[in-house]
């Protein structure tokens, strides 16, 4: 059947399982459980997308249409079975983009399989972590004020995760038992604190393309190269947690979150760069030199502000692998900016605006690198 069939028949489905959740959501089923139906149910028609579509047209389309579905129905209060939460959610419509750009880059890729092994984790492992967290989570741990996920959540997405993404490479790639353990330890990790830190359900777009990233960047890395990238990962959460915790100017959503990317930019630039964000890290944490212990905002740092803050390095670690050579400049352009924003108090705490000032202050520096370096 052509990708016009496929289309017919895939938007069909889908369109039942809204008609389905909104008969369940009216008969006094709960919201989340309703979410959680379609997200999974969808998940398992999305994955056949490699094997039924041939252009990427075709899923750019359904993820546009699909798109404007979320929005539409949740402006005039339509689909309640998806949109009925309490809190904040863009998760449904950062679903259908994360979709179509797995799929493309699958598709550019020829490995059909490492976009199957994304939707399954968002689809499995995001509605095992609400359901199991919802109905057994005892052990709660605030992500923002206000915003609170469970202990036993993060472990089942972390266990679902990992058997995922370790069946399906042993039975449909090449790779070695050993190299698929140490692949999926190392995916299940670095996600299950993705979804452990998000809001928003920014989790919905981050979660799948995280995975067929480093998917695709450890198809050929061996064990020795893993194993080390798994060690310093961890070595990253422990020091991390041990120096900063104690000091509780950090919540412990963010102090996690402060580990994971300086593992992301040491394995994109480095050990120097992520010696910077360390450094960096430790004197907002321990000493009065960036982060006065009267700000109004202290113990009370998470996810948020080390997102803000963040952003630009996090955004020069990924530019590193084409312009390796001057990145470094507006890398610590982006660093210094932050330091005076916080120390000086400047935009009265306005994190949006301090982006901003480090993005156009990190883009002129990228510019005259470019310009007299080159």
């Amino acid at each position: 059947m052509n990708d016009l069939v496929w289309l017919i028949i895939v938007s069909i489905l889908f369109l039942s399982f809204f008609a389905v959740s909104e008969f369940l959501y009216k008969k006094g089923a709960d919201v989340e459980l309703t979410r959680k139906l379609v997200h999974f149910s969808g998940a398992f028609v999305t994955i056949f997308f490699p094997f039924i579509f041939e252009s990427p047209i075709t899923v750019l389309f359904l993820a546009l249409g699909f798109s404007l579905i979320m929005f539409l129905s949740k402006k005039f209060g339509l689909l309640k079975s998806i949109h009925g939460i309490k809190r904040s959610s863009k998760g449904a419509f950062y679903h259908p983009i994360a979709i179509f750009i797995c799929f493309l880059y699958a598709n550019l890729l020829g490995l059909p399989w490492f976009y199957v092994i994304s939707i399954l984790i968002l689809g499995i492992s995001d509605a095992s972590a609400a359901l199991v967290g919802k109905n057994y989570g005892k052990n709660e741990f605030i992500v923002e004020i206000g915003t609170t996920k469970t202990l036993e959540g993060s472990i089942a997405f972390f266990l679902s995760s990992f058997l995922i993404v370790h069946l399906i490479l042993l039975l449909t790639t090449g790779f070695p038992r050993i190299e698929c353990v140490l692949i999926a330890l190392l995916i299940a990790t670095i996600v299950t604190i993705f979804e452990g830190v998000s809001l928003g359900g920014a989790d919905n777009l981050f979660i799948p393309l995280s995975v067929i990233f480093i998917l695709s960047r450890n198809i050929n890395t061996g064990v020795f190269e893993l194993s080390i990238q798994l060690l310093v990962l961890f070595s990253f959460l422990v020091v991390y947690l041990i120096t900063m915790l104690p000091y509780k100017r950090i919540g412990f959503s963010a102090v996690v979150l402060l580990g994971l990317i300086n593992y992301v930019i040491w394995v994109m630039l480095g050990s120097i760069y992520a010696f910077i964000i360390f450094i960096f890290s430790l004197l907002c944490q321990k000493t009065n030199l960036i982060l006065s212990y009267d700000c109004e905002a202290a113990d009370k740092y998470r996810v948020k502000p080390i997102v803000y803050v963040l952003a630009v390095p996090i955004a020069c670690a990924f530019l590193g692998d084409f312009i390796n050579n001057i990145v470094i400049y507006p890398f610590i352009a982006s660093i210094i900016c932050e330091i005076i924003i916080i120390r000086l108090k400047l935009f009265n705490n306005d994190l949006n605006k301090g982006l901003i000032a480090t993005t156009i202050v990190s883009l002129a520096v990228l510019g005259v690198s470019c310009v007299f370096i080159q």
